[in-house]
């Protein structure tokens, strides 16, 4: 049996509470007037919304990229993409986090010597 979803997560200096509830899914989904999302990492509130309605595995990754989107924020204060219209930026961090999130997710379930190493 896998671990249950974690209820926050630290990142940085910052701890980020972590939620599938569907009443906080609705909620994020009508502030953000988004629909067909599988997560939103909500800076401004530490808040990392994880769409209920998906899989473990699915969850899974969703929270890695949701988590590597926080990581970004926390660490290096929102990429300067100030050479890109408004969307392009957002395209440009989506595209860096989607680069990394499925083999970054690989690489720690493959190797749980490296994970126990490199968390000792």
């Amino acid at each position: 049996m896998r671990p249950a979803l974690p209820c926050s997560v630290q990142i940085g200096t910052v701890e980020y509470t972590v939620t599938d509830d569907p009443l906080d899914w609705v909620a994020i989904e009508h502030e953000t007037k988004t629909t067909g999302y599988y997560g939103h990492a909500q800076h401004h509130h530490a808040i990392i919304y994880i769409n209920p309605d998906m899989t473990d595995d699915v969850k899974r990754l969703t929270l890695l990229h949701e988590v590597l989107h926080a990581a970004l924020e926390v660490m290096a204060g929102s990429p300067d993409w100030d050479d890109l219209d408004p969307k392009s930026q957002k395209n440009r961090e989506e595209t860096v986090v989607r680069t990394f999130e499925s083999p970054i997710l690989t690489i720690l379930q493959q190797n749980p010597d490296l994970v126990a190493y490199l968390t000792s």
